[in-house]
């Protein structure tokens, strides 16, 4: 404040600051009566990976643990944004039986109740130990810290979860904690019921003498489970839980108006109708197989009483914390999907009066909390961008390396020796070039439902790519309806083993069509090859390597290395419709085998590898395989491949030009071209700027207006209108 205070003085020496237009906060003209609660979804992988058994793997990136980047921004803006209560929704850690988490967990939720925010919480299946130990969450959750937040209200423990006789959980033993709160805002009571994972009838019968105890009361209630998500994106009572929770509770209690949960994968919200013929709003809000176990996103509930609307704002505080040449393409501090932000038409007056006919809105004082949110974030944040210094320049636009054992190129497939235009099919016989060494690969024939149109040439690519294109394949007909290329039977490439270690790299997409229960499972790279192939005691029908997706969109490389051991890296659930560069680096050091998604390391990797096992088995691409037959054909597009014999790091990777040094270290270069090109340019036009006004007045003033620019938000905006006044 001190800082701001100081330049506005300066400018008051050279410009009366009342002959100066003044930034209006736009939030402030638009008044109406509302409030905001926060959502915050499945904590578990910010819990489990932030331990210093796990390499505190957030820390010793990014320096912050997303959960706390949570609560401290809450706490920071909850009178900012309105916030009158905070929901947590289970599975608070991953591992219920290791102690750190629950110390990450705890110190999290901490920084709300040193702030004095109100906040409820509950067990999440990932909670309880399915082994019978005493669940950590009674010793770091009691009833005695729960009764320190003012709107608690009481609590109910049971000893059993419902059994739904289908992908049943059992807790032996084990104490599963159910609460209700009460909080105020807008001049109105809402009641909370916080339910412990699945809920038995037991406590739903506590939860029923709450409400009987509350008849006027508007109850939101909230719970780990609740509601699933389709491939396609839409969101229902899940077949486990909720609709038992549906029949049990909500349909016949009209007072429930609004549920939340999480547990399943994914973001959306659906409507019902209950037994009084009135609507009840079910959001699912779950980010852990986002980017790095979600990335710090969380919700922003606003209601607008005067509006008659309910706004869900998706954001990510912890995305605004990192540096900026640490973002890579994952992080979106806004998401923008249909299922993370939306608003829902809800009459609150209408909605209410069966059970309270005195409700009414607040006073009509409060500014927009949704717009708040955003400028609050936007202020000061630079979002990744691939500028034009990044991109390839031509062909030969990329970081050559030594011990490159084969680049496949699909931008410069032919069919008999003719470039193939863009849209053009690729028919069998087609061949991708191994420009690096003899290891070329060609369409094999048709099978029964496939055609030549199944695969086609396409000028779209990656960016940092510097291929001239792509293939892209089309959505198999059938399972077995794929098209695939293959090495031919001598290949030099068949016969590797790649004991120091490897690098393979794949620029990859899938077509915003994907679907996880069609398409899930399909491979873009595999060999021809099983695990009873190589063991016939094995059972294993999986390929020996393969790099694709899995049916939840997560990316998948899997290697039986030459030392006899096998492992899987998971990415997070990445996009659709989206280019991505896929690098795995297996080092000899530590028989590591690192999985990055666009210059990224992901959470799920491991050691043991070296190598891949193998000896004279075809490579493939465009097709899964299950025990030998090939299924499940890639659907999406596939760019340029490469592998190398020894583990290499991003300055060396396809994403780097040409001039990128070629010594450095496996997993090097968090500061590589992606984002540090950007941060660079921007730091350097301010300095440009500074050094060309450094004398006269005029350099002063200007000098002083970057530096307001630099605070951002209002004061940015209005620098912007004094350079234009002064033609600066």
């Amino acid at each position: 404040m001190r800082k701001r205070v100081a330049v506005l003085t300066s400018l008051a020496l050279l410009t009366p600051l009342t002959q100066l237009p003044l930034p209006v906060a736009g939030a402030a003209e638009d008044l109406a009566s509302r409030f905001t609660l926060q959502v915050m979804p499945d904590t578990q992988f910010y819990a489990r990976y932030g331990t210093e058994a796990a390499g505190d793997i957030f820390g010793s990136r990014y320096g912050t643990n997303p959960f706390n980047s949570q609560t401290e921004f809450i706490a920071k803006n909850h009178e900012k944004l309105g916030t009158q209560f905070v929901t947590q929704l289970g599975d608070l850690v991953d591992q219920a039986y290791d102690r750190a988490s629950w110390d990450i967990a705890s110190d999290a939720m901490k920084v709300l109740e040193d702030a004095h925010v109100n906040y409820s919480t509950l067990p999440g299946n990932h909670d309880y130990d399915m082994y019978g130990a005493t669940s950590a969450f009674q010793t770091y959750f009691p009833n005695s810290r729960a009764a320190k937040i003012p709107t608690f209200k009481g609590r109910f423990e049971s000893t059993d979860i419902y059994n739904s006789g289908q992908n049943d959980y059992g807790f032996p033993g084990q104490t599963v904690e159910s609460e209700y709160h009460i909080f105020e805002a807008e001049g109105q009571q809402y009641l909370v019921l916080a339910l412990g994972f699945r809920a038995n009838d037991d406590t739903l019968d506590w939860a029923q003498q709450v409400i009987n105890e509350h008849p006027n009361l508007p109850v939101i209630l909230t719970a780990h489970e609740i509601d699933a998500i389709d491939g396609d994106g839409t969101v229902h009572y899940s077949e486990e839980y909720g609709e038992h929770l549906w029949d049990y509770l909500i349909r016949k209690n009209d007072q429930i108006f609004l549920t939340l949960a999480a547990h399943n994968h994914g973001a959306g919200y659906h409507t019902e109708t209950n037994d009084a013929g009135h609507q009840v709003i079910s959001i699912l809000q779950d980010y852990q197989m986002a980017y790095l176990g979600g990335n710090g996103l969380m919700g922003q509930l606003q209601f607008d009483l005067t509006n008659n609307q309910l706004e869900m704002t998706a954001y990510s505080p912890w995305v605004k914390e990192k540096k900026t040449e640490q973002l890579t393409s994952f992080d979106h501090l806004l998401p923008e999907g249909k299922g993370d932000s939306y608003v829902i038409n809800f009459n609150f007056a209408d909605r209410f009066k069966s059970f309270d006919k005195d409700w009414t809105k607040g006073d009509e004082n409060d500014p927009n909390y949704a717009e708040i949110l955003k400028q609050t974030l936007k202020d000061g944040y630079t979002p990744y961008t691939i500028t034009e210094t990044d991109k390839p320049k031509d062909s030969e636009d990329y970081a050559h390396v030594d011990g490159t054992v084969v680049h496949w190129r699909p931008g410069q497939t032919k069919y008999k020796g003719q470039q193939l235009a863009d849209g053009a099919s690729a028919p069998a016989g087609s061949i991708i070039p191994d420009v690096a060494a003899d290891n070329d690969m060609r369409r094999v024939a048709y099978r029964h439902g496939s055609n030549a149109e199944q695969v086609t040439f396409s000028k779209d690519k990656h960016p940092l790519s510097a291929d001239g294109g792509s293939l892209r394949f089309e959505e198999p007909t059938a399972k077995e309806a794929v098209s695939w290329f293959e090495t031919e039977s001598g290949a030099a490439i068949n016969n590797m083993h790649f004991d120091n270690g490897y690098t393979i790299e794949a620029f990859l997409k899938l077509d915003m069509d994907w679907n996880g229960d069609d398409n899930g499972w399909s491979n873009a790279l595999v060999r021809d090859a099983d695990g009873t192939d190589m063991n016939p005691e094995d059972p294993d029908g999986d390929p020996i390597q393969m790099l694709g997706v899995s049916n939840l969109r997560e990316l998948r490389w899997y290697s039986l290395g030459n030392n006899g051991d096998g492992f899987s890296n998971w990415s997070h659930e990445v996009p659709k419709g989206e280019w991505m560069h896929v690098a795995v680096v297996n080092d000899p050091k530590d028989k590591s085998v690192t999985m990055y998604v666009d210059g990224s390391p992901i959470l799920r990797d491991g050691y043991g590898p070296l190598g891949m096992a193998g000896e004279g088995y075809k490579w493939i691409l465009g097709t899964s395989e299950w025990e030998n037959q090939k299924v499940d054909g890639w659907y999406g597009n596939i760019g340029e491949i490469r592998i190398v014999d020894h583990a290499i790091g991003q300055d060396q990777w396809l994403t780097a030009r040409n001039t990128a040094p070629a010594d450095t270290k496996p997993g090097a270069g968090q500061g590589s071209s992606d984002g540090s090109s950007t941060g660079s340019s921007k730091h350097g036009n301010v300095g440009a700027f500074l050094a060309g006004t450094a004398f006269g007045a005029l350099g002063v003033l200007g000098a002083v207006i970057a530096l307001i620019a630099s605070l951002g938000g209002a004061l940015g905006d209005y620098a912007e209108q004094l350079k234009g006044m002064l033609h600066l």
